[in-house]
């Protein structure tokens, strides 16, 4: 069996009795952002219903309504944190712990956790934007070209290509950072600095096996967008890397 395979399956018999409780992680995971992007569309609906003037339609949209619903995630996302520190630490004690999903929640915890998150939206932001530049790019073109290109199958097949390429190159320069969250959960005392610095120790030479965990569930992810649900395929995609960050971290501590 390869490593993905083995991580893969140790992960499928840590979600077998916890399956429930790993549902419920991801609804409240899921559910706050949710309700946030659904209220914001709900009155944005009402003011293009109110209000007759798209210019300044547009601009409560996006000088208010956006930047508000940014910060609404952000202030969520220790969340995140919590929902990976709960798969991470099933990965030792074979049980998730509902309250670790809350655990940045708790006085003195929610502003280390913000902290970490500002750091990694900072350290993403800008490969990101050269990363998606290809596409940015192209959309820019085709939209001062003044043409009729925009919406022919060619143009929609040139696209998905751009977004497609961008978010793989995206996604495995990400990979840097893969235990970042898994560092923090093990490292409560750790500031961000530190906790990046570890991270960076943990992964050298690593990266590429994270990447070819990360696509090994290719064929899940298609798959889960015409038979098999989301709320199995998250966990299982969690659980498995949580498992992959706890054998990296005990690795690299063999090392020592």
């Amino acid at each position: 069996m390869t490593a993905e395979a083995i991580i893969k399956s140790q992960a499928r018999s840590l979600l077998k009795h916890n399956f429930v409780k790993a549902i419920v992680a991801l609804l409240i995971l899921i559910l706050p952002f949710y309700i946030i992007d659904g209220t914001t569309t709900a009155i944005s609906c009402v003011l293009i219903e109110s209000i007759s003037d798209e210019g300044l339609y547009s601009i409560l949209v996006y000088s208010i309504g956006y930047p508000v619903e940014f910060i609404m995630f952000f202030l969520l996302s220790p969340v995140i944190n919590g929902y990976v520190r709960a798969f991470y630490k099933a990965a030792y004690s074979d049980t998730i712990d509902l309250r670790d999903v809350f655990y940045h929640f708790e006085r003195g915890r929610y502003g280390s956790a913000l902290s970490l998150n500002i750091r990694i939206i900072l350290r993403m932001l800008l490969p990101a934007l050269i990363l998606y530049s290809p596409l940015i790019i192209f959309d820019i073109i085709v939209a001062n070209s003044g043409s009729d290109f925009a919406g022919t199958v060619l143009y929609n097949n040139c696209r998905f290509l751009f977004a497609v390429l961008s978010t793989v190159t995206t996604t495995l320069y990400s990979l840097r950072y893969f235990t970042v969250f898994t560092v923090s959960a093990d490292n409560p005392q750790f500031t961000p600095e530190q906790v990046f610095a570890y991270n960076k120790y943990i992964m050298q030479n690593r990266t590429g096996s994270a990447a070819k965990l990360i696509f090994s569930f290719t064929p899940w992810m298609l798959l889960c967008l015409l038979i098999l649900p989301m709320l199995y395929v998250i966990p299982y995609m969690t659980q498995s890397m949580c498992v992959s960050a706890k054998w990296m971290t005990k690795a690299s501590l063999e090392v020592n």
